[in-house]
């Protein structure tokens, strides 16, 4: 760990910070030194980690906080105790994003400490650059450099950078949707702006209208003040609605309202409430099919998607798998602090000849699982005897005009067998057959030498 390097400063509008320092201690972060700050006295230090503690919304820390944040480039964490709703919505208005709610958080948060710490994610030296402000959601960070990918990459930029128009970013589970989301309003002119994002499928309708819209005092039951809603913390920032394909119909309706008179009711409101925020929304549907059979609204698909970001499987930027394995072992290596190896030739077969039906999401809990349970410092093919179970047809090669990229080429049956040298035989038969027998194109695709190749060709079954 990197405690040696790293320091802790608490500032909390309440003397009692025990419930802090007993998060901290469950990652073992005793010999960090942790201080209890005079909330006056906000500042910013070199590699120091800010935790705000803030129990009410009279406090005068939230005001020393808005007024300095800006010029304060180190890692802000919040922590709020006893679930005031209210309090939540005010300071992630402010921008304040890494929220964590206590008791019911606790576990979150020392698992996030952990992660900023080992990570080197504190690091405050210099002042960042907005680009680069959040290496996990970077858009010049994103592991991937296949043509169709890149392709993808570059659109996104040109849009973050040039315009705050609403996206619609279109892919499988698990291409990164909420990845890209982030990565987007990091990478545009309104990055200091908060980012919130909501799940629209986790939350029930009536849940999810209040969630967006806000609530006054009355307005139901049980509420007994007034909350916000995310159009309305997310101003001048960004609002990420994933999974909008699977909203209702009449919560359509009411989004369509906002997004053409850019003004929000509060439920149980009277007053029009203006709201400046971009919309990125994200779904894995097909929504023109939606539109025809009538369970999705024409007119606010043409609102959501002034750009539409399409995000290719996995399976169509086969030159991104084995890098990615990589950059994902090294993560997890950071994590688990841990020392295995990148991933070998006989891996490589598997993870090339696999279709990835979850795309990096489910090679990214492959690969943390095996790294977590690895013992003798290295993964191996054993590790992933289910991939075996489900082998894919073989890429269409005729769409590369030159040279044929490395790692594209695929198994097309069901090879049932964990015998490497059997499928390192199989697989090579294969490249071969795609290149026409050209034994010097073959080796090359494979990473071989032309004897090696010969040798693989030639051994008996």
């Amino acid at each position: 760990m990197n405690s040696q390097k790293v320091n802790i400063k608490i500032y909390s509008d309440n003397e009692d910070i025990s419930t802090i320092n007993s998060g901290l201690r469950q990652v073992e972060l005793e010999s960090v030194p942790i201080a209890f700050t005079n909330p006056n006295s906000f500042c910013a230090e070199e590699d120091t980690i800010i935790i705000l503690q803030i129990d009410s919304l009279g406090s005068g820390l939230l005001a020393e906080v808005s007024q300095a944040r800006k010029g304060i480039p180190n890692k802000i964490i919040t922590v709020i105790r006893n679930n005031n709703a209210l309090l939540v919505s005010t300071v992630a208005k402010m921008g304040l994003t890494d929220i964590f709610v206590f008791p019911y958080e606790i576990l979150k948060f020392t698992s996030y400490i952990k992660e900023i710490v080992n990570n080197g994610l504190y690091k405050t030296s210099a002042a960042p650059s907005p680009k680069d402000d959040d290496i996990r959601y970077n858009l010049s960070k994103i592991v991937g450099s296949s043509q169709k990918f890149s392709r993808t990459i570059e659109l996104a930029k040109k849009v973050s950078e040039q315009s705050t128009s609403n996206i619609l970013l279109l892919g499988e589970t698990g291409t990164g949707k909420g990845l890209f989301a982030k990565a987007i309003h990091n990478y545009g002119k309104n990055y200091k702006e908060p980012f919130v994002d909501i799940v629209c499928t986790a939350i029930p309708e009536n849940l999810l209208e209040s969630e967006l819209f806000g609530y006054e005092a009355g307005a139901f039951t049980s509420a007994r003040t007034r909350k916000l809603g995310l159009f309305e913390i997310a101003e001048n920032g960004t609002l990420f609605l994933d999974e909008i394909g699977d909203m209702s119909l009449n919560l359509q309706a009411k989004l369509l309202r906002a997004i053409e008179k850019k003004v929000i009711k509060r439920l149980g409101g009277i007053v029009d409430i203006p709201i400046n925020a971009r919309i990125i929304s994200a779904t894995n549907n097909n929504i023109e099919e939606m539109i025809e059979e009538g369970s999705f609204r024409r007119d606010l698909y043409h609102r959501l998607n002034v750009v539409t970001i399409e995000l290719p499987p996995l399976r169509e930027r086969s030159e991104d798998i084995i890098s990615l394995a990589n950059h994902f072992i090294e993560e997890f290596n950071s994590l688990f602090e841990k020392s295995i190896k990148k991933i070998n030739k006989e891996l490589r077969y598997f993870f090339l000849a696999y279709p990835w039906p979850g795309n990096v999401r489910e090679l990214k809990n492959l690969i943390e699982r095996a790294v977590l349970l690895s013992e003798d410092g290295e993964i191996k093919v054993s590790d992933f005897s289910d991939l075996i179970k489900a082998v894919p047809v073989v890429m269409d090669l005729n769409k590369f005009e030159n040279e044929i990229p490395e790692n594209v080429i695929r198994m097309d049956i069901n090879y049932g067998t964990t015998d490497i040298k059997k499928l390192a035989k199989h697989y090579t038969i294969q490249v071969m057959e795609k290149v026409g027998g050209n034994k010097s194109q073959a080796a090359k695709i494979l990473g071989i030498s032309r004897p090696k190749l010969d040798t693989l060709v030639s051994k008996k079954k």
